[in-house]
């Protein structure tokens, strides 16, 4: 199994490359592409890895900072299985970055 991993968030497919890791001799999900360039949905939502630093808009389940996009409330996995998921921060969508 190295072709990949195939997840529909937020009516977009995403196709999660696998890359072999010797040291858990398992296949790993790579989120390269993800972290090093921003790609949004087709309804405007920037796709993160649950490890990203959080942003300015920030916020935990119970109003705190967070560190990292995955503490975030606004954050949405893909799937259980995945650290990939959407920002649903209106702050953050397409659409809002483009009126500027």
């Amino acid at each position: 199994m190295n072709g990949g991993r195939k997840y529909i968030i937020d009516g977009m497919e995403l196709n999660i490359p696998l890359y072999y890791d010797k040291q858990s001799g398992k296949y790993i999900e790579n989120y390269e592409e993800w972290i090093n360039n921003k790609i949004f949905t087709p309804l405007g939502h920037l796709i993160l890895f649950a490890g990203e630093d959080a942003c300015e808009y920030s916020l935990s389940i119970d109003n705190k900072d967070c560190l990292d996009c995955g503490s975030c409330k606004f954050y949405q996995r893909a799937s259980e299985e995945t650290w990939i998921g959407i920002c649903t921060n209106k702050k953050e969508r397409r659409d809002y970055f483009e009126t500027f």
